[in-house]
């Protein structure tokens, strides 16, 4: 099913790979958000804040979410990967067009040039995304900014 031709059909399609891809990591994030705000939430300079009289919606989202996103987006970078080789094998089961779905069918025809292609644009992929893990360190923590 194309986007193009049926949109609402394509997001239909789609809902059960999103699924399948997203629940195998939604633990992690999920347990590691929490732990990690409630790390910050306990440190000096929350506190201070709070005595200074800053509303507690401020304080959560201007400077302990900041700080506690810190770890996610680490884990992020480390699992573009293993979210690589899960579209993989989802593309496989549920049939869609995709880079994964390239790569199996190459693979069984040996099909070199094609696999070789895949890997490349997998790896590029991987690294760009490790690249917005970087910028991102950068945005979301002053004190690693290069001045």
């Amino acid at each position: 099913m194309s986007f193009t031709k049926n949109p609402l059909k394509w997001l239909q399609v789609l809902i059960l790979p999103w699924f399948t891809l997203a629940l195998v990591s939604a633990a992690t994030y999920t347990r590691l958000s929490r732990g990690s705000m409630l790390d910050v939430l306990g440190e000096d300079y929350i506190r201070t804040a709070r005595s200074k009289g800053m509303s507690e919606r401020r304080l959560i989202f201007r400077h302990a979410l900041r700080s506690a996103l810190t770890p996610v987006v680490t884990q992020f970078g480390l699992d573009v990967g293993v979210l690589s080789g899960g579209a993989v094998i989802t593309e496989t089961v549920f049939g869609l067009p995709g880079l994964g779905f390239t790569a199996v069918n190459a693979i069984n025809q040996q099909d070199l040039p094609v696999v070789i292609g895949v890997v490349i644009v997998a790896s590029a992929g991987v690294i760009i995304a490790n690249l917005l893990v970087d910028i991102l360190y950068a945005v979301l923590d002053p004190r690693g900014r290069l001045h």
